[in-house]
Parts: structure tokens; C-alpha cells; sequence
């Protein structure tokens, strides 16, 4: 996880990115990447596990690909 986090603060204000990483009975695990302002905003990435570290990993791997596509490299 703390990898995930540290690559996202190192590029959330670059492309305007919120985390939101939550845990519900229902839904287990979550992690989510959005983009945009807290009233215009669109997912980029959602995933949900009972696993909290398979989430992470998933949402790291998604956003080293972002980063690859839109800067070349991260």
C-alpha cells in the first residue's frame, strides 16, 4: 500500500487524481482512482477483494500504466 500511495501523491495534482481506499461488509475491499473536481470527476479505476493487499497492488499496477501512457515512464 505504501507504494500506492506514494506514487499517487507523486502525480495526483499532475492530473487532478483522488484515492479512495474504503471497506464495507457488503462490498469488502475497495480502492478507487478518480479524476476530475469533486463534482465533475470520472473513474478511471475501481476494484474490489476481500484481499486489501491484492486491491493495492491491482491499483498500483493500474496507475504505473496510466502513468506509462500519458508521461512515457513514472
Amino acid at each position: 500500500m505504501n507504494e500506492l500511495i506514494t506514487l499517487f501523491n507523486n502525480w495526483r495534482n499532475e492530473y487532478s487524481l483522488s484515492l479512495e481506499i474504503g471497506y464495507t461488509p457488503v462490498l469488502d475491499w475497495y480502492v478507487e482512482i478518480k479524476q476530475g473536481n469533486h463534482g465533475n470527476y470520472k473513474t478511471l479505476f475501481t476494484y474490489q477483494s476481500c484481499d486489501l493487499y491484492l486491491c493495492c497492488t491491482r491499483a498500483y499496477i493500474f496507475l504505473t500504466d496510466y502513468l506509462i501512457k500519458k508521461e512515457g515512464g513514472y
